[in-house]
């Protein structure tokens, strides 16, 4: 195996320049021409080739008078220049494309509900239509699972229910919000009712997510709209996930409390109903967190602008 380093097989004087140089002079066969072409004199490009052959130790021209033709050596290099010239070329675009965050991955978690609010859903799918070139690496989470990625760095920015203290060094903007409804099946005695009060229902049996499953925020935020009306449910059913809740109710093994945003899932023999609270209570904002020392700081910024552009509030 060749155990010498790139220094002692690729001459450090050749240059991108000189190899630039050089596929000019190869395309003109003519030093006249191709000093013209490139806006130099004859005599500095004459002596940029003949470094390059030094360098090379290699023939890359025959001259005949002022005719001049590539040796099979010039034929050669002319088309591993052509090559690098292109590789370089790619380099620099991509450079370019990243520093304005054209390309590069973004990883964003992103709760249940903002998975279903629509300005959301919209600011992904134009985002990743006007650069195709981002990985947006989406990923299902917790409140709690996000506060430490977005802590930890493991991911760049996510979105969720409502947030009281942020963390140090992180902003947010709010993409729309979200309230707390009943979920009943259709044919509850309350189904025709404009408001159903807590006092109506407390009695009956109640399906709630499980700690492990639901946000941390959104558990708090149903347990804090119980409270507030002095009420305990007696009876309570755990369901695995939103879905899961909404098909119980359908079933008819329960009520719920659920946030409106999972009333676009269409599940027949269920009615949503305004609880009959002061409604600062069952209202919730949908959040995009990011750090503001992220890592790929042109692709977020591109993400935020889009998420704020189609959020329903003036931020």
């Amino acid at each position: 195996m060749d155990a010498r380093s790139p220094t002692d097989v690729v001459p450090t004087r050749l240059t991108l320049r000189q190899l630039f140089y050089f596929v000019i002079v190869a395309e003109e066969l003519n030093f006249h021409r191709a000093a013209a072409r490139l806006h130099v004199s004859q005599p500095p490009l004459t002596q940029r080739i003949q470094a390059m052959e030094r360098d090379l130790g290699v023939q890359l021209f025959t001259r005949t008078g002022k005719q001049i033709e590539l040796t099979e050596a010039g034929r050669v290099v002319l088309a591993e220049a052509k090559s690098t010239l292109a590789q370089a070329n790619r380099v620099w675009e991509m450079a370019r494309r990243a520093g304005q965050g054209e390309v590069g991955t973004l990883r964003v978690s992103v709760g249940t509900s903002a998975y279903l609010l629509r300005a959301f859903r919209e600011a992904v799918e134009a985002f990743r239509r006007d650069y195709p070139g981002v990985v947006l690496d989406l990923v299902q989470t917790t409140c709690r699972r996000a506060f430490e990625d977005l802590e930890q760095r493991r991911i760049d920015t996510c979105a969720l229910r409502r947030v009281g203290r942020l963390l140090d060094g992180v902003h947010q903007i709010v993409i729309g919000r979200d309230r707390l409804m009943l979920v009943l099946p259709s044919n509850h005695p309350k189904a025709g009712s404009e408001k159903v009060t807590l006092d109506d229902v407390v009695a009956e049996r109640f399906i709630q997510f499980s700690s492990e499953r639901a946000s941390t925020n959104l558990h708090k935020q149903i347990a804090e709209i119980w409270a507030r009306a002095g009420l305990v449910p007696h009876d309570v059913q755990i369901g695995e996930g939103g879905l899961a809740i909404l098909v119980m109710v359908a079933r008819g093994f329960g009520n719920a409390i659920l946030p409106s945003v999972l009333s676009g899932i269409h599940v027949p023999n269920v009615v949503w109903k305004p609880i009959g609270v002061d409604e600062q209570w069952t209202s919730s904002p949908v959040v995009l967190l990011y750090r503001i020392d992220a890592q790929n700081e042109s692709v977020q910024s591109r993400f935020v602008d889009y998420v704020r552009r189609f959020s329903t509030e003036s931020n």
